[in-house]
Parts: structure tokens; sequence; C-alpha cells
């Protein structure tokens, strides 16, 4: 059975996605990955494919929740990285949850992806920047949490409400969900605020934050325009603390299990 990990935080632009498609990228080359956008922006489907979102119009994870099936909206990345897309029309997910669902609304998720959740030894879901309907849902489908952290003043004020909403959803809606960690990610290390966002998170919260750091490098930008890359030294490079990352991840993963 496969685990299902959800990458979040209430703030956008902190490489939330890239996070996403580089995990699930590095994943699938032993493991066999589904990687859920549940971001209306579709960015993630955007990274992996390389594809306009509007080419999976009607073909998409808003038609899969709808129909409790995702099998007819899973999209091929390679043979073991497979991909549930999003276009700007899940943003109705709110209003087809109370206006035309008639099952728990926290749960439609869920049981979406329990028709797959075998086949896949890893599904990992990308979430949208708020604490909405898709995170409440996204967070009661998931095993595993991962918060992110950008070291930025606004990101780490908004780091205890969203734990708090991770306790939320242990309490109402999925006592199974386990914190695996908080990424610290788009470091700067020129910068004295960064490493004073990374020193204070780590006496805060402890051994919850990850090992790993990951900085800014601007080929990871270059990623998102052309697909992932390992072709060079440099790639291999930058994919290095993503690597670092995953280790850390598997080994508290495992420990669970």
């Amino acid at each position: 059975m496969g685990e299902i990990i959800s990458f979040g935080i209430q703030k956008g632009g902190v490489g939330k996605t890239t996070v996403t498609a580089i995990s699930a990228f590095l994943l699938s080359r032993d493991s066999k990955v589904l990687a859920v956008d549940f971001d209306s922006q579709g960015n993630l489907t955007q990274f992996l494919t390389q594809r306009n979102i509007y080419d999976f119009t009607k073909h998409t994870i808003l038609e899969a929740v709808k129909e409790q099936n995702p099998l007819p909206y899973i999209q091929p990345v390679s043979e073991s990285l497979h991909i549930l897309p999003a276009e700007d029309l899940l943003a109705t997910f709110s209003r087809y949850v109370y206006q035309e669902y008639r099952g728990n609304p926290t749960t439609l998720l869920r049981e979406t992806l329990a028709a797959v959740k075998d086949a896949y030894d890893y599904i990992l879901i990308d979430l949208p920047p708020n604490l909405g309907d898709q995170t409440i849902n996204a967070l009661t489908a998931s095993d595993y949490a991962v918060a992110l952290l950008q070291t930025d003043p606004f990101c780490y004020d908004a780091l205890d409400r969203y734990l708090e909403t991770l306790q939320l959803v242990q309490q109402q809606t999925n006592p199974d969900l386990v914190l695996a960690g908080i990424l610290t990610l788009m470091m700067d290390s020129r910068t004295t605020i960064d490493a004073t966002i990374l020193e204070q998170a780590r006496k805060d919260y402890e051994d919850v934050v990850f090992r790993t750091v990951i900085r800014r490098r601007s080929r990871i930008k270059e990623f998102s325009l052309e697909g992932i890359r390992q072709r060079t030294k440099i790639d291999v490079e930058v994919l290095r603390p993503y690597e670092d990352f995953l280790k850390e991840l598997k080994e508290r993963v495992h420990q669970k299990g």
C-alpha cells in the first residue's frame, strides 16, 4: 500500500510545487509514484508534463473527485511517474463539495485516492497556498504531511497556523496523520535573516525540522521551463539536496511502518 504525502504551507511562492515535482521525479527512479496536483494554478501539472494545463480540461483531479474514480484521469509522465493534473476549474471544488456532493465534505479526496493507493509506492499531493477545503481534504487523505518553510519572516509566521491546522485535522478527520517534518527551502545563504530564521526554527521545533536545507539555485527555475534533467554536473549538484531530503523522509516514513 502506498504512502500518501502532502506538501503544504498557506503561503505562495515558497517553492512548494518545485519540491513536490522534484521529489516525485526522484522517487520514481526506483518506485512507482503518483503526483496529485490539488492546486488550481496547475503548476505541478505544467512542471511535470511540460504541457499547457488546459490540455487537460475535463480530464483532471476535479473530474476524478466528482466521480470518485481517478483511473480515467491519471496521465503518464513516464513509466513509473504518473500525475492527476489540475487546471483552474479546480477552484470550484468548494462549491461542488457544499452544493452538490452528498457525502462527508472533508473525506472526498481520501475516498477518491483509495481506489489507486495500492497501485503506487508513493502518492505526493501538492497543496494550494491556503487553509481552505482543498487543503483540509488533502491532509485528511494523507498519511504524512511535510510543512514547508521558506526562510522568510512572513512564511515563518504562517508556520504555527499551518501546524495548528494539522492538529485540527488529526483531531477531527484523520487521527493517523503524521507530521513528517518541516523542510527549509529557498534559503539565501548571503543574508543574515535567512540564517536567523533557520536557527529559530530549529530552536522552536527541534528535530521536527529536517537536517537538509534546500537553497536558492537558478538552475531549479530552468527545470520548470524545460523539465527536470540529470544530464550535467550542475544538474546533479542542484538535485543533491533533494536527494538528501528524500533519504530523511524515507527514514521517517519507515520508522512508522
